[in-house]
Formats: structure tokens, C-alpha cells, sequence
């Protein structure tokens, strides 16, 4: 069993937009906690998506991760 030695935070964004697809994306990680970084990335993330006018409702959380020697509960991709 792999020892979990960090732990990080994400963003969780689910989203359905004007004609009723459901979609969610995952931001981050954010290390080492939750933090300012998290919290105004999700202010700005929400006032995005409210601008926008192609969402009908979403909903935004910010969950744990884990990342650990062999062990990860989450992938890091450049999305750019």
C-alpha cells in the first residue's frame, strides 16, 4: 500500500448548459490546501459562467485530493 504523503484541492464544476447537457470538469490541483488561490479561482470560474449565458445551472465544489509516492487521485494535463 502506497503512502500518501500531500494533499491537494481541485475545483469540481458541473454544468448544464442552455439545451440541457450535463458536463463536468475538474480545475487544479491547487497544493497544498485550500486557499486564496482556490477560493478566487472559483469567484472568477463562477462569474464566468454566470456571464457567459450558456449555462441554465451549474454547481461548484472544491474536493480532496490525494497524491502520494506510486499513487494519485488525480492526473496533472496541460490543457493549453
Amino acid at each position: 500500500m502506497a503512502t500518501r504523503t500531500a494533499t491537494a484541492v481541485i475545483v469540481k464544476a458541473s454544468t448544464v448548459d442552455t439545451e440541457g447537457v450535463e458536463l463536468t470538469r475538474h480545475y487544479g490541483p491547487f497544493l497544498p490546501h485550500v486557499g486564496s488561490a482556490t477560493t478566487t479561482f472559483l469567484e472568477n470560474l463562477e462569474d464566468e459562467l454566470r456571464e457567459s449565458g450558456r449555462y441554465r445551472d451549474w454547481e461548484l465544489s472544491i474536493e480532496d485530493v490525494f497524491i502520494g509516492a506510486d499513487e494519485s487521485d488525480c492526473e496533472v494535463r496541460a490543457t493549453r
